[in-house]
Protein backbone atom coordinates (compact mmCIF):
# COMPACT_ATOMS: atom_id res chain seq x y z
CA UNK A 1 0.00 0.00 0.00
CA UNK A 2 1.40 3.54 -0.74
CA UNK A 3 2.54 5.41 2.79
CA UNK A 4 0.82 8.58 1.91
CA UNK A 5 -2.47 6.28 1.89
CA UNK A 6 -1.39 4.46 5.29
CA UNK A 7 -0.74 7.71 6.78
CA UNK A 8 -4.86 8.64 6.78
CA UNK A 9 -6.07 7.72 9.56
CA UNK A 10 -9.79 6.62 9.94
CA UNK A 11 -11.07 9.73 11.40
CA UNK A 12 -8.90 11.45 8.54
CA UNK A 13 -10.40 9.80 6.02
CA UNK A 14 -13.67 10.24 7.55
CA UNK A 15 -13.69 14.20 7.62
CA UNK A 16 -12.24 14.33 3.98
CA UNK A 17 -15.52 12.49 2.84
CA UNK A 18 -17.68 14.97 4.94
CA UNK A 19 -15.69 17.87 3.75
CA UNK A 20 -17.82 19.47 0.39
CA UNK A 21 -16.12 20.07 -2.57
CA UNK A 22 -14.49 23.64 -3.38
CA UNK A 23 -17.00 25.15 -5.63
CA UNK A 24 -18.04 28.83 -6.44
CA UNK A 25 -18.09 31.21 -3.36
CA UNK A 26 -21.80 31.53 -2.18
CA UNK A 27 -22.99 34.85 -4.31
CA UNK A 28 -22.76 38.40 -2.11
CA UNK A 29 -25.47 40.71 -1.55
CA UNK A 30 -26.27 42.80 -5.09
CA UNK A 31 -27.24 45.47 -2.41
CA UNK A 32 -28.94 45.53 0.91
CA UNK A 33 -31.18 48.51 1.96
CA UNK A 34 -32.33 49.19 6.09
CA UNK A 35 -35.32 50.87 7.31
CA UNK A 36 -35.66 52.41 10.58
CA UNK A 37 -37.30 49.98 13.60
CA UNK A 38 -40.42 50.83 14.95
CA UNK A 39 -42.18 52.66 12.29
CA UNK A 40 -45.02 50.29 11.38
CA UNK A 41 -47.81 53.22 11.87
CA UNK A 42 -48.09 54.64 8.17
CA UNK A 43 -48.68 58.20 7.85
CA UNK A 44 -48.19 57.97 12.10
CA UNK A 45 -52.24 57.07 12.69
CA UNK A 46 -52.67 53.69 11.71
CA UNK A 47 -52.52 50.98 14.64
CA UNK A 48 -52.82 47.13 14.06
CA UNK A 49 -55.98 44.82 13.54
CA UNK A 50 -57.33 43.63 16.80
CA UNK A 51 -56.60 40.36 15.87
CA UNK A 52 -54.18 37.36 17.30
CA UNK A 53 -52.56 37.31 13.84
CA UNK A 54 -51.12 40.89 13.97
CA UNK A 55 -49.14 42.15 16.53
CA UNK A 56 -46.65 46.00 16.47
CA UNK A 57 -43.32 44.39 14.59
CA UNK A 58 -45.19 42.25 12.29
CA UNK A 59 -45.27 44.10 9.88
CA UNK A 60 -42.38 46.35 10.51
CA UNK A 61 -39.90 45.84 7.31
CA UNK A 62 -35.94 46.17 9.05
CA UNK A 63 -34.57 45.52 5.71
CA UNK A 64 -34.52 44.33 1.91
CA UNK A 65 -31.35 42.97 0.14
CA UNK A 66 -30.92 41.47 -3.19
CA UNK A 67 -28.25 38.37 -4.54
CA UNK A 68 -27.70 37.04 -7.72
CA UNK A 69 -28.40 33.85 -8.18
CA UNK A 70 -27.87 31.60 -11.97
CA UNK A 71 -30.94 32.47 -13.64
CA UNK A 72 -32.52 35.50 -11.77
CA UNK A 73 -32.55 37.27 -8.08
CA UNK A 74 -33.68 36.30 -4.74
CA UNK A 75 -34.96 39.29 -2.79
CA UNK A 76 -34.86 38.80 0.83
CA UNK A 77 -36.88 40.71 3.58
CA UNK A 78 -36.90 41.22 7.12
CA UNK A 79 -39.73 41.75 9.54
CA UNK A 80 -39.92 43.16 13.43
CA UNK A 81 -41.35 39.53 13.92
CA UNK A 82 -41.25 35.77 12.99
CA UNK A 83 -43.73 35.95 9.97
CA UNK A 84 -46.94 33.97 10.64
CA UNK A 85 -47.75 30.66 8.98
CA UNK A 86 -50.98 29.86 7.45
CA UNK A 87 -50.80 25.76 8.81
CA UNK A 88 -53.16 25.27 11.34
CA UNK A 89 -55.28 28.27 10.68
CA UNK A 90 -59.01 28.43 8.84
CA UNK A 91 -60.43 31.30 6.70
CA UNK A 92 -62.90 33.74 8.17
CA UNK A 93 -65.57 32.67 5.88
CA UNK A 94 -66.34 28.87 5.90
CA UNK A 95 -63.99 27.45 8.26
CA UNK A 96 -61.89 26.88 5.66
CA UNK A 97 -58.28 25.79 6.25
CA UNK A 98 -55.91 28.71 5.16
CA UNK A 99 -52.78 26.80 3.67
CA UNK A 100 -55.40 25.64 1.08
CA UNK A 101 -55.44 28.68 -0.71
CA UNK A 102 -51.97 30.49 0.77
CA UNK A 103 -49.60 28.07 -0.29
CA UNK A 104 -46.09 30.46 0.05
CA UNK A 105 -45.63 30.11 4.04
CA UNK A 106 -47.57 33.88 4.92
CA UNK A 107 -50.30 35.72 4.66
CA UNK A 108 -50.33 38.95 6.44
CA UNK A 109 -48.35 40.87 4.43
CA UNK A 110 -47.84 42.10 0.57
CA UNK A 111 -44.46 43.76 -0.34
CA UNK A 112 -44.76 45.94 -3.41
CA UNK A 113 -41.32 46.77 -4.68
CA UNK A 114 -41.53 49.67 -7.41
CA UNK A 115 -38.07 49.22 -10.08
CA UNK A 116 -36.55 52.70 -12.03
CA UNK A 117 -34.53 50.55 -13.91
CA UNK A 118 -33.26 53.40 -16.53
CA UNK A 119 -33.00 56.42 -13.77
CA UNK A 120 -35.26 58.84 -15.88
CA UNK A 121 -37.33 60.97 -14.49
CA UNK A 122 -40.66 60.89 -15.88
CA UNK A 123 -40.23 57.89 -17.81
CA UNK A 124 -41.83 55.09 -16.98
CA UNK A 125 -45.02 54.80 -14.82
CA UNK A 126 -45.68 56.37 -11.05
CA UNK A 127 -48.95 53.91 -10.29
CA UNK A 128 -48.90 51.31 -7.94
CA UNK A 129 -51.21 48.39 -7.26
CA UNK A 130 -54.48 48.64 -7.11
CA UNK A 131 -55.85 49.81 -3.14
CA UNK A 132 -52.44 51.71 -1.85
CA UNK A 133 -53.39 55.04 -2.67
CA UNK A 134 -49.89 56.17 -3.04
CA UNK A 135 -47.95 57.03 -6.49
CA UNK A 136 -44.06 56.56 -7.17
CA UNK A 137 -42.35 59.64 -6.87
CA UNK A 138 -42.03 60.56 -11.20
CA UNK A 139 -37.90 60.80 -10.44
CA UNK A 140 -38.35 57.25 -9.62
CA UNK A 141 -40.92 56.37 -12.19
CA UNK A 142 -40.58 52.49 -12.52
CA UNK A 143 -40.49 50.10 -15.76
CA UNK A 144 -40.81 46.97 -13.29
CA UNK A 145 -42.91 45.64 -10.44
CA UNK A 146 -42.24 42.93 -7.99
CA UNK A 147 -45.55 42.15 -5.92
CA UNK A 148 -45.08 39.41 -3.23
CA UNK A 149 -48.39 38.62 -2.08
CA UNK A 150 -49.54 35.43 -0.15
CA UNK A 151 -51.58 34.39 -3.58
CA UNK A 152 -49.51 35.40 -6.59
CA UNK A 153 -51.74 33.59 -8.98
CA UNK A 154 -55.10 34.67 -7.67
CA UNK A 155 -53.75 38.41 -7.68
CA UNK A 156 -52.05 38.07 -11.16
CA UNK A 157 -55.38 37.27 -12.53
CA UNK A 158 -57.83 39.66 -10.35
CA UNK A 159 -55.09 42.39 -11.45
CA UNK A 160 -55.55 41.59 -15.10
CA UNK A 161 -59.05 41.59 -14.76
CA UNK A 162 -59.50 45.11 -13.40
CA UNK A 163 -56.67 46.45 -16.05
CA UNK A 164 -59.58 44.87 -18.75
CA UNK A 165 -62.50 46.75 -16.78
CA UNK A 166 -60.50 50.06 -16.97
CA UNK A 167 -59.34 49.93 -20.62
CA UNK A 168 -63.12 48.17 -21.70
CA UNK A 169 -64.68 51.58 -19.50
CA UNK A 170 -62.52 54.06 -21.54
CA UNK A 171 -62.88 52.09 -25.40
CA UNK A 172 -66.76 52.47 -24.51
CA UNK A 173 -66.87 55.59 -23.25
CA UNK A 174 -65.07 56.72 -26.79
CA UNK A 175 -66.68 54.70 -29.49
CA UNK A 176 -70.29 54.24 -27.47
CA UNK A 177 -70.19 49.80 -27.70
CA UNK A 178 -67.27 47.20 -27.38
CA UNK A 179 -67.66 43.96 -29.17
CA UNK A 180 -66.10 40.70 -28.91
CA UNK A 181 -63.07 41.88 -30.93
CA UNK A 182 -62.27 45.06 -28.75
CA UNK A 183 -62.28 42.74 -25.85
CA UNK A 184 -59.99 39.95 -27.54
CA UNK A 185 -57.59 43.05 -28.18
CA UNK A 186 -58.15 44.77 -24.81
CA UNK A 187 -56.84 41.20 -23.17
CA UNK A 188 -53.98 40.73 -25.00
CA UNK A 189 -52.84 44.21 -24.99
CA UNK A 190 -53.33 44.08 -21.06
CA UNK A 191 -51.45 40.23 -20.89
CA UNK A 192 -48.58 41.72 -22.55
CA UNK A 193 -48.49 44.89 -20.44
CA UNK A 194 -48.14 42.62 -17.26
CA UNK A 195 -45.95 40.08 -18.95
CA UNK A 196 -43.83 42.41 -19.44
CA UNK A 197 -44.37 45.36 -16.58
CA UNK A 198 -45.39 43.04 -12.93
CA UNK A 199 -44.56 40.08 -11.82
CA UNK A 200 -45.98 37.82 -8.91
CA UNK A 201 -43.18 35.76 -6.89
CA UNK A 202 -44.36 31.99 -6.88
CA UNK A 203 -40.70 30.87 -5.55
CA UNK A 204 -40.62 31.50 -1.87
CA UNK A 205 -39.11 31.14 1.27
CA UNK A 206 -40.20 31.69 4.92
CA UNK A 207 -37.67 31.38 7.59
CA UNK A 208 -38.30 32.96 10.95
CA UNK A 209 -38.53 36.58 10.41
CA UNK A 210 -37.13 36.51 6.72
CA UNK A 211 -38.57 36.10 3.67
CA UNK A 212 -36.81 35.24 0.26
CA UNK A 213 -38.63 35.88 -3.38
CA UNK A 214 -37.10 34.61 -6.89
CA UNK A 215 -37.72 37.08 -9.77
CA UNK A 216 -36.10 35.67 -12.81
CA UNK A 217 -33.81 37.46 -15.41
CA UNK A 218 -36.18 36.85 -18.02
CA UNK A 219 -38.02 39.53 -16.61
CA UNK A 220 -35.95 41.98 -14.68
CA UNK A 221 -33.54 41.36 -18.02
CA UNK A 222 -30.77 40.25 -15.37
CA UNK A 223 -29.96 40.77 -12.06
CA UNK A 224 -30.92 43.55 -10.03
CA UNK A 225 -28.65 45.98 -10.06
CA UNK A 226 -27.53 48.56 -7.21
CA UNK A 227 -27.75 52.16 -9.67
CA UNK A 228 -31.43 51.14 -10.35
CA UNK A 229 -34.06 52.86 -7.70
CA UNK A 230 -36.66 50.74 -5.56
CA UNK A 231 -39.96 51.83 -4.15
CA UNK A 232 -40.66 49.60 -1.58
CA UNK A 233 -44.28 49.52 0.12
CA UNK A 234 -45.87 46.92 2.91
CA UNK A 235 -49.46 46.73 3.47
CA UNK A 236 -51.50 44.22 5.37
CA UNK A 237 -52.99 41.27 2.95
CA UNK A 238 -56.31 40.79 2.83
CA UNK A 239 -56.20 37.41 1.92
CA UNK A 240 -59.86 36.74 1.47
CA UNK A 241 -60.42 40.43 -0.24
CA UNK A 242 -63.02 41.09 2.84
CA UNK A 243 -63.40 44.52 1.98
CA UNK A 244 -65.06 43.84 -1.24
CA UNK A 245 -67.21 41.48 0.36
CA UNK A 246 -68.18 43.88 2.88
CA UNK A 247 -68.68 46.77 0.34
CA UNK A 248 -66.35 48.71 2.59
CA UNK A 249 -65.34 51.48 -0.31
CA UNK A 250 -68.34 50.96 -2.77
CA UNK A 251 -66.33 51.32 -6.38
CA UNK A 252 -63.33 51.00 -4.92
CA UNK A 253 -61.29 47.83 -6.29
CA UNK A 254 -57.79 46.69 -3.78
CA UNK A 255 -55.42 44.25 -4.82
CA UNK A 256 -55.37 42.12 -1.37
CA UNK A 257 -54.12 45.57 0.40
CA UNK A 258 -56.00 45.08 3.50
CA UNK A 259 -58.02 48.93 4.37
CA UNK A 260 -58.18 51.74 6.80
CA UNK A 261 -61.41 52.30 8.63
CA UNK A 262 -62.09 54.28 12.03
CA UNK A 263 -62.08 52.02 15.21
CA UNK A 264 -60.19 48.76 15.70
CA UNK A 265 -61.41 45.56 13.94
CA UNK A 266 -60.17 42.12 12.86
CA UNK A 267 -59.71 42.85 9.63
CA UNK A 268 -58.64 46.51 8.82
CA UNK A 269 -55.99 48.89 10.01
CA UNK A 270 -57.34 51.37 12.60
CA UNK A 271 -57.04 54.88 13.11
CA UNK A 272 -56.74 56.66 16.49
CA UNK A 273 -56.24 60.51 17.67
CA UNK A 274 -58.91 61.15 15.35
CA UNK A 275 -56.77 60.84 11.88
CA UNK A 276 -57.96 61.14 8.28
CA UNK A 277 -60.35 58.49 6.78
CA UNK A 278 -58.46 58.90 4.09
CA UNK A 279 -54.79 58.49 4.86
CA UNK A 280 -52.94 55.33 2.36
CA UNK A 281 -53.20 51.52 4.14
CA UNK A 282 -49.80 51.85 3.25
CA UNK A 283 -48.26 50.78 7.02
CA UNK A 284 -44.43 51.02 6.45
CA UNK A 285 -42.26 52.08 3.16
CA UNK A 286 -38.38 52.15 2.36
CA UNK A 287 -37.58 55.72 3.85
CA UNK A 288 -34.66 57.20 5.58
CA UNK A 289 -36.57 57.90 9.20
CA UNK A 290 -39.91 57.09 10.36
CA UNK A 291 -40.23 60.69 10.41
CA UNK A 292 -39.80 60.85 6.27
CA UNK A 293 -41.85 58.16 6.05
CA UNK A 294 -44.90 59.84 7.89
CA UNK A 295 -44.13 63.00 6.30
CA UNK A 296 -44.44 61.18 2.61
CA UNK A 297 -47.13 59.43 3.51
CA UNK A 298 -49.20 62.47 5.23
CA UNK A 299 -48.75 64.12 1.92
CA UNK A 300 -51.71 63.86 0.13
CA UNK A 301 -55.02 66.10 -0.69
CA UNK A 302 -58.29 64.67 -1.55
CA UNK A 303 -59.65 67.76 -2.79
CA UNK A 304 -56.74 68.73 -5.49
CA UNK A 305 -56.70 65.57 -5.88
CA UNK A 306 -53.17 64.51 -5.26
CA UNK A 307 -51.90 61.41 -3.92
CA UNK A 308 -49.06 60.76 -1.23
CA UNK A 309 -45.91 60.18 -3.80
CA UNK A 310 -43.14 57.79 -2.38
CA UNK A 311 -39.48 58.61 -3.87
CA UNK A 312 -37.17 55.14 -5.11
CA UNK A 313 -33.96 54.70 -3.00
CA UNK A 314 -31.12 53.56 -5.54
CA UNK A 315 -28.45 51.76 -3.37
CA UNK A 316 -25.74 53.11 -4.99
CA UNK A 317 -27.15 56.70 -4.80
CA UNK A 318 -26.85 57.27 -8.56
CA UNK A 319 -29.67 60.10 -9.18
CA UNK A 320 -32.30 60.03 -11.94
CA UNK A 321 -31.15 62.16 -15.16
CA UNK A 322 -33.82 65.21 -16.52
CA UNK A 323 -36.65 63.48 -18.78
CA UNK A 324 -40.23 64.22 -19.25
CA UNK A 325 -40.46 67.55 -17.94
CA UNK A 326 -43.44 68.90 -15.36
CA UNK A 327 -47.16 69.81 -15.94
CA UNK A 328 -46.97 73.64 -16.84
CA UNK A 329 -46.92 75.27 -13.48
CA UNK A 330 -46.06 72.91 -11.50
CA UNK A 331 -43.31 73.21 -8.90
CA UNK A 332 -39.69 72.49 -9.39
CA UNK A 333 -39.00 70.01 -7.35
CA UNK A 334 -37.44 70.97 -3.45
CA UNK A 335 -33.69 70.51 -2.85
CA UNK A 336 -32.44 67.33 -2.29
CA UNK A 337 -31.35 65.26 0.48
CA UNK A 338 -27.59 63.95 0.92
CA UNK A 339 -28.77 60.83 1.02
CA UNK A 340 -28.11 58.57 -1.69
CA UNK A 341 -30.45 57.73 -3.86
CA UNK A 342 -33.42 59.72 -1.64
CA UNK A 343 -35.56 61.97 -3.79
CA UNK A 344 -38.69 64.09 -2.13
CA UNK A 345 -42.32 63.89 -3.15
CA UNK A 346 -43.77 65.89 -5.65
CA UNK A 347 -46.77 66.07 -7.89
CA UNK A 348 -47.52 63.65 -10.66
CA UNK A 349 -48.63 63.26 -14.24
CA UNK A 350 -46.69 65.30 -16.70
CA UNK A 351 -47.47 65.41 -19.57
CA UNK A 352 -45.10 63.99 -22.98
CA UNK A 353 -41.85 65.85 -23.68
CA UNK A 354 -41.75 68.06 -26.67
CA UNK A 355 -41.55 65.54 -29.99
CA UNK A 356 -42.13 62.37 -27.51
CA UNK A 357 -45.13 60.19 -28.70
CA UNK A 358 -47.81 60.96 -26.53
CA UNK A 359 -48.60 57.57 -26.33
CA UNK A 360 -45.76 56.69 -24.03
CA UNK A 361 -47.10 59.01 -20.77
CA UNK A 362 -50.79 59.45 -21.23
CA UNK A 363 -52.04 55.44 -20.46
CA UNK A 364 -49.94 56.07 -17.46
CA UNK A 365 -52.07 59.30 -16.92
CA UNK A 366 -55.78 57.52 -17.76
CA UNK A 367 -54.81 54.38 -15.85
CA UNK A 368 -53.80 57.14 -12.45
CA UNK A 369 -57.37 59.33 -13.38
CA UNK A 370 -59.44 55.92 -13.14
CA UNK A 371 -57.35 54.89 -9.62
CA UNK A 372 -58.89 58.55 -8.37
CA UNK A 373 -62.16 57.78 -9.41
CA UNK A 374 -62.20 54.25 -7.68
CA UNK A 375 -61.09 55.26 -4.84
CA UNK A 376 -63.34 58.21 -4.52
CA UNK A 377 -60.81 60.87 -4.68
CA UNK A 378 -62.02 62.73 -7.62
CA UNK A 379 -65.85 63.29 -8.46
CA UNK A 380 -67.24 62.14 -12.17
CA UNK A 381 -67.88 65.03 -12.77
CA UNK A 382 -63.94 66.15 -12.23
CA UNK A 383 -63.06 63.04 -13.41
CA UNK A 384 -64.88 63.69 -16.95
CA UNK A 385 -63.01 66.72 -17.01
CA UNK A 386 -59.36 65.73 -16.77
CA UNK A 387 -60.14 62.65 -18.84
CA UNK A 388 -61.01 64.84 -21.77
CA UNK A 389 -57.96 66.95 -21.00
CA UNK A 390 -55.69 64.19 -20.85
CA UNK A 391 -56.97 62.79 -24.39
CA UNK A 392 -57.19 66.37 -26.03
CA UNK A 393 -53.19 65.78 -26.26
CA UNK A 394 -53.34 62.71 -28.35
Amino acid sequence: MDPMLRAITPTCLLALLLTPLAGPAAASEIFRLEDPRGDDFGAGDLVYPNHPDFEPGSLDLEFLSARAARDGTWFKARMGRPIRSPVGRVTSLGAEPLEQIVRNGFYTFNIDIYIDTDRVAGSGRTDTMPGRMVNVHRDSAWEKAVILTPRPQVARSWYANHLVDLEESLLRAAKGRVDRDDMADIEARVEEQIEAQVFFPSRVRVRGREIEFFVPNEFLGGPARPDWAYTVLVTGADVEQASRLLNISPGAFSLMAMPVAPGRAADRWGIIKQGDINQPPVIDVLAQTAEEQQRILSDYDVVAPRLATVPGISPAGREAVAGVPRAPGEDAAPPRRTTPGMTPAAPDLAPAAPGEPARRTIPARLRTLNELRDEGLVTEEEYQRLRRKILSEI
